[in-house]
């Protein structure tokens, strides 16, 4: 059952922000390792495409990584291309303070 809104819109994730860094995390992992396994190289960007969705993963450079979960409809490669012009751009200024921070701000909201 999906979750909507006051407007009918959908909410999002089921789970709490927490619950959703632990698989964004997970997911890297994975990813990071079959990058070694296969000698990739570094992974750049990684995609879990669901019947229902998307969760698109980015590492931002210092081991901390964007998640985005997105709609099934949505067009990927501009979700892909936005988040790189977000890392690029405010990458640096995500320190662990203000991730903290933020994710405090996340918790209260769920």
């Amino acid at each position: 059952m999906r979750r909507r809104g006051a407007a009918g819109r959908r909410r999002g994730p089921r789970g709490s922000s927490g619950d959703l860094a632990t698989i964004v995390s997970g997911v890297a992992s994975l990813t990071t390792a079959a990058s070694r396994l296969t000698e990739g190289g570094a992974v750049r960007q990684t995609m879990v495409a669901m019947e229902e969705g998307a969760l698109m993963v980015m590492a931002i450079g210092d081991g901390s990584l964007l998640g985005v979960h997105a709609a099934a409809d949505c067009d990927m490669g501009t979700v892909g291309y936005q988040m790189g012009l977000f890392v690029g751009r405010a990458g640096h200024v995500l320190t662990p303070e203000l991730r903290s921070e933020l994710r405090g701000a996340m918790s209260a909201s769920w």
